[in-house]
C-alpha cells in the first residue's frame, strides 16, 4: 500500500511541476512567437507547417491553462472589473496574463496541499491529524496569497519608477506647449522621447494619445490615465488638466507650478526617509551593537570579579 502511494505521490509532484513549467513557458512563449510570426509575415521566408506546430502545441498548451484557472478565475465580467484593473495598474497588458495568473494560484492554492498531505500521511506518522491538517491549510493559504503579494510588488515597483520621472516629463510637456504645440501633439511627442528613460510612463501617454485618436474625449483619456498609473502625483497632473480644458486657463503656466509642486514633494519625501532612519536604526542597534559593546567593555571586569570571590 505504501509503496502505491508512494509512485501516486511521484505522479502526482511530476504532474504538477509539469504543469508549472508548461504555463511559465507558454506565457514567455506567447510574446516571442508574436514576435516571431510578425517577423515571419514581413520577410516571408517561414514555411507553414512549422507555424501550424507552433500553433497546435500553444493551443494545447492553452487548453490545459484554460481549464485550471476556472478554478479560481472570478465570476463573469471580471474583464471589466476591478480585478482587470490591476493587471492594467502593473503594466500586464497581454490578454492571457490573468488566464496564467489564476492558473499558477490554482496549483499553488490546491495541488501543492494536496502533495504536502500525501507526503506527511507517507513520512510524517508520528505527526498528530490536526498538525498536519494545520501545516495543510496554511500551504494552502500562502499559495493563494503569494501570486497578489507578487502582482502588488510588481506594481509598487513600477509606481516608483513612474513617480521618480514624472517632474522631468513635465518639464517636457511645458517646453512643448511653449512651443506653440497642443496638448495633443505634446503627449505623443513625449511619449516617444520618453521611451528609453522611463517607458512605463512613456506607455500609459502613448495609450492616452491612442485614445484620443481613437475618438475619445481628453478628459476621459486623462481620467483613464490616472486610473492606470494608480500613481497620487499624476492624479493631480490629470485634474490640472481636466480644469485647465474646461476653464481655458494657460496650459503652460499650470504645468510649471505643477512641475515645481511634484519637485518639492520629491524633496519631501527624500527629506522623510532621511529623517526615518534615526529610528529605524534603533532596532540592529538595540539587538546587535549595544550587546556586542556591553560585553567588550564590561567582559573583563566580570570576569575579575567572580574571580575575586572564588
Amino acid at each position: 500500500m505504501q509503496a502505491i502511494l508512494k509512485i501516486i505521490t511521484i505522479v502526482l509532484s511530476g504532474t504538477a511541476v509539469a504543469l508549472v513549467v508548461l504555463a511559465l513557458y507558454n506565457f514567455a512563449f506567447g510574446n516571442a512567437l508574436q514576435k516571431r510570426l510578425t517577423q515571419i509575415i514581413r520577410q516571408g521566408r517561414a514555411t507553414a507547417d512549422t507555424s501550424l506546430s507552433k500553433t497546435t502545441n500553444t493551443h494545447k498548451v492553452a487548453t490545459v491553462i484554460n481549464i485550471l484557472s476556472k478554478l479560481s478565475l472570478p465570476e463573469e465580467g471580471w474583464q471589466s472589473s476591478s480585478v482587470q484593473i490591476k493587471f492594467l495598474q502593473a503594466g500586464i497588458r497581454n490578454k492571457t496574463a490573468p488566464q496564467y495568473y489564476f492558473a499558477v494560484k490554482t496549483l499553488l492554492s490546491v495541488v501543492l496541499p494536496l502533495l504536502l498531505a500525501l507526503f506527511l500521511y507517507l513520512t510524517q506518522h508520528q505527526i498528530t491529524f490536526a498538525l498536519g491538517l494545520l501545516f495543510v491549510l496554511l500551504t494552502a493559504a500562502a499559495g493563494y496569497y503569494l501570486p497578489e503579494l507578487l502582482l502588488r510588488l510588481i506594481t509598487k515597483k513600477r509606481i516608483e519608477r513612474m513617480r521618480s520621472s514624472l517632474p522631468d516629463m513635465i518639464d517636457l510637456m511645458v517646453i512643448c506647449t511653449e512651443s506653440g504645440m497642443s496638448i495633443d501633439a505634446a503627449i505623443a511627442r513625449i511619449s516617444h522621447e520618453m521611451t528609453y528613460t522611463n517607458p512605463d510612463l512613456a506607455q500609459e501617454f502613448y495609450l492616452s494619445a491612442l485614445e484620443m485618436r481613437a475618438g475619445a474625449t481628453r478628459i476621459e483619456a486623462f481620467r483613464n490615465l490616472a486610473l492606470r498609473s494608480l500613481l497620487e502625483d499624476l492624479e493631480d497632473l490629470v485634474s490640472m488638466l481636466i480644469q485647465a480644458e474646461k476653464f481655458g486657463t494657460s496650459l503652460a503656466e499650470s504645468l510649471r507650478v505643477q512641475s515645481d509642486m511634484m519637485r518639492s514633494r520629491r524633496t519631501q519625501r527624500a527629506e522623510e526617509l532621511a529623517a526615518k532612519m534615526s529610528v529605524k536604526m534603533l532596532v540592529p542597534l538595540i539587538l546587535f551593537i549595544f550587546p556586542t559593546l556591553m560585553m567588550v567593555l564590561l567582559g573583563p571586569a566580570i570576569i575579575q570579579v567572580i574571580q575575586a570571590f572564588k
